[in-house]
């Protein structure tokens, strides 16, 4: 922290680079193949002065409708918005062009406006955080959080944009490789369950992991099982949140798996001597271990993140992180859409994995459509919050014909749709008068990315990409006309493999709140749904997505007497 004293008189110009917002003007204009490489790392809050923010906007605008870039088309698109004049005229543009600059410094130019304008956005931080102080009508707790959210935002803008070459990105790799040779070791942090370890190869570091299924179906004692088993194994932390169980209740969990004593024995103290001294070494050993646990029920990814920096603050940061469950993490979005929220989520936990560089396993409720099918094996689609295709899509044709041959859809006709309830839904008009009906949490891929339904609404000229496979499977661009909520409508869905996305009208549609995860593993045991099953205590672990791998399934036995899992 510094102690460096500044009197506001002498900052009361904000910080800016106008050489550098003209710098990177006349390389964008004078080297317009560069645009589309660099466009993402810049936004027009980047540009302090408001002629350069409009230019920006202009190349920008330009970009998004793929129409030519240059000193004619730039001058002309101002003067249709009557913005010229606003700029300073015709020889704004003209000084810019006329400029001489290193397209190869372009990157340093970034750099220079993204540090000016970071410093920026930490002053209007600042006076937020001030006026909040002198607001007593809000909550503390409240307040706290929403400044964590500002610090959080900041720290997301001032990531590096930073593009590494094949060469640097293969010296990192191979140092990874004789590390892992010398000490004899995976690269990624193995569960001890050899079927399950052959399909995800251990947990590598950054990967969000999602463990979902039923509630009693042993999510949280796999969990727990597999967070002591990668604990005793690399002696590396365990950080637990736990939102539904205490702290004692946890602890408990683990005496119980190390002693090899029932818990409910433990807590009758109706125990031998021999259980005794089993109950006194497994006490002293799990003690031993770096295992942190938090109980507190009302935690939003912020809080994670500010635990986890105190945790590893100073030291090598290996470890995992176990969350349970996602369904109870607060958002910090001011909606009352949970879909919306569920989202942020999820993006975050992304970033967060990504930030510490650690496996992030998060547990996570399905959704109860898995009741209503005759074969209860969970889906991809299965996940709460998971998006749906209305029913009002199959419209003029046999529904139960399309949903069993799905000739509806031009690609995938070998996977089914299955009923999934009744949602609210919207329906999307495009320029070319193609309509499709979807969930509010349905996602479309857009140009800026996979965008959520219910986002597109406050989106300005947005584009959907599609596919058209009559002409060699080339990129097509739609502009959205219309946006529409009709109400509660019948929904189905399927699950795609490997993509998680299919084509609906040439429209690329994806759907649920997997798209962030790298590994979505599902828990089924038949024995939940059947009294006489053939497999008693036999579990399927159905890695039902695996970004980096192949997917498939393990099978582990469960003991209900001791919650724990064991190799068949």
């Amino acid at each position: 922290m510094t102690n460096t004293k500044i009197k506001y008189s002498e900052a009361t110009i904000l910080p800016n680079n106008f050489l550098a917002e003209q710098a990177v003007l006349n390389i964008l204009l004078t080297n317009p193949s560069l645009i589309e490489n660099y466009l993402s790392k810049l936004n027009a809050d980047c540009f302090y002065f408001d002629p350069h923010r409009i230019i920006f906007n202009t190349i920008l605008t330009l970009a998004e409708n793929r129409s030519t870039i240059n000193i004619t088309t730039i001058i002309t698109s101002l003067q249709d918005k009557k913005e010229l004049e606003l700029i300073g005229g015709l020889s704004r543009v003209i000084n810019i062009v006329n400029r001489f600059e290193n397209f190869s410094d372009l990157e340093e130019y970034i750099r220079l406006l993204k540090e000016k304008y970071i410093r920026r956005l930490m002053i209007e931080s600042g006076k937020q955080i001030i006026l909040w102080g002198y607001t007593t009508s809000i909550n503390t707790n409240v307040i706290l959080n929403d400044i964590e959210q500002l610090i959080f935002n900041l720290n997301e803008n001032n990531l590096t944009d930073k593009i590494y070459n094949a060469a640097e990105i293969m010296d990192d790799v191979f140092k990874d490789m004789v590390s892992q040779i010398k000490n004899k070791e995976s690269l990624g942090l193995k569960s001890s369950y050899y079927d399950l370890d052959s399909i995800v190869q251990g947990f590598q570091k950054s990967d969000l992991v999602i463990i979902a299924g039923r509630p009693s179906m042993g999510k949280t004692a796999f969990s727990l099982n597999l967070g002591k088993n990668i604990v005793t194994n690399y002696n590396v932390p365990l950080v637990i949140f736990t939102l539904e169980m205490s702290r004692q209740q946890i602890i408990y969990r683990f005496i119980s798996t190390e002693s090899k004593i029932n818990a409910n024995k433990l807590k009758s103290n109706k125990m031998t001597d021999v259980e005794w001294k089993m109950l006194s070494k497994a006490m002293t050993d799990i003690s031993q271990m770096p295992i942190f646990i938090d109980d507190n029920p009302n935690l939003t990814v912020l809080d994670i993140r500010n635990k986890l920096r105190k945790i590893f603050l100073g030291k090598e940061k290996e470890g995992l992180v176990i969350i349970d469950y996602l369904q109870l993490l607060k958002g910090t979005l001011n909606t009352d859409n949970r879909v919306q929220e569920i989202s942020a989520i999820t993006r975050n936990l992304k970033i967060l994995a990504k930030e510490f560089n650690l496996p992030v396993i998060v547990l996570s409720q399905l959704s109860r459509s898995v009741e209503s099918r005759i074969n209860k094996r969970p889906m991809l689609s299965d996940l709460r919050e998971s998006g749906c295709i209305s029913a009002k899509n199959f419209e003029g044709i046999d529904l139960n014909k399309s949903i069993n041959q799905n000739n509806v859809l031009n690609n995938h006709p070998d996977l089914k749709f299955n009923f999934k309830g009744i949602k609210p839904t919207f329906k999307i008009v495009f320029d070319n008068n193609t309509e499709i009906y979807l969930t509010s949490n349905h996602c479309i891929l857009t140009k800026k990315g996979w965008t959520r339904v219910i986002e597109l609404n406050s989106l300005t000229n947005t584009y959907c990409i599609g596919l058209n496979t009559s002409k060699n499977n080339t990129f097509t661009y739609q502009k959205i006309k219309k946006f529409e909520y009709l109400g509660l409508q019948e929904v189905y869905d399927k699950t795609v493999p490997l993509v998680h996305n299919y084509l609906k009208e040439g429209i690329v549609l994806h759907n649920s709140i997997e798209q962030d995860a790298d590994i979505v593993i599902m828990l089924y045991r038949e024995e939940y749904y059947t009294e006489k099953s053939s497999n008693p205590h036999l579990t399927e672990f159905i890695v039902a997505k695996h970004r980096n791998g192949p997917i498939g399934t393990a099978k582990l036995l469960f003991d209900p007497t001791l919650t724990t899992f064991s190799n068949v």
